[in-house]
């Protein structure tokens, strides 16, 4: 059988930090940042004290990578959706179905990224977070630009499109996570779609709308 200190050894590389994040995700949303303890995250990870301080630094320092890695993962996701897609419909509507089918697959992440972020949160993260939405809405401008300058969606400011884009699809979520919405993100998922692109795009324009 097994030590204790074998079975540690024969951990893959990695696995206490992603023990630890996971942990605090449950009690940061159980409890908020401030509520959380380092020894309720220990005692749920099976990590030392001594590891979460090695790897994090604080209980902010948790948070604030909770935080980034998560968001992270979701732009990713948002640009993969946008380069694969095969028109301006297309892509309009795929940001609409990653956004909500991320939150639908990570809830609880989501529910700390969009509910509960605390001011601890917000001062460990604001340098990297503000490099991190500069690179993703760069990136987002590439894509819609050309298709701006071709007419396939109207000249509008970028922080005006995304909360076009993004903003119903957003509001919703809010509520599905806080428990206040009558039907799933899924159900709702193409009609936010639908009207996200016709939102971004002239009125009467039908030249990217395949079925007509």
């Amino acid at each position: 059988m097994a030590t204790t200190a074998e079975a540690h050894r024969k951990r893959p590389r990695g696995w206490y930090r992603r023990a630890i994040l996971d942990a605090a995700l449950v009690e940061f949303n159980a409890n908020g940042v401030a509520g959380a303890s380092i020894n309720a995250i220990r005692q749920r990870s099976g990590a030392s004290v001594g590891s979460i301080y090695h790897h994090f630094g604080d209980k902010d320092g948790i948070a604030g990578s909770l935080y980034l890695e998560g968001l992270h993962d979701y732009q990713q996701g948002f640009l993969a959706a946008l380069h694969n897609s095969e028109s301006t419909r297309d892509g309009i509507e795929a940001g609409v179905h990653h956004h909500l089918g991320w939150i639908t697959r990570n809830r609880e992440l989501a529910r700390f990224l969009l509910l509960g972020r605390d001011a601890g949160v917000v001062a460990s993260t604001e340098w990297p977070l503000r490099a991190m939405n500069r690179r993703f809405f760069a990136e987002v401008a590439e894509w819609t630009r050309p298709r701006m300058l071709a007419g396939e969606l109207r000249e509008l400011e970028l922080d005006v499109l995304t909360a076009l884009w993004i903003g119903p699809s957003q509001e919703l979520a809010r509520h599905w996570l806080a428990g206040r919405a009558n039907r799933t993100l899924a159900d709702a998922t193409p009609v936010l779609a639908d009207a996200a692109y016709r939102s971004l795009t002239t009125p009467g324009d039908t030249s990217n709308d395949p079925d007509l």
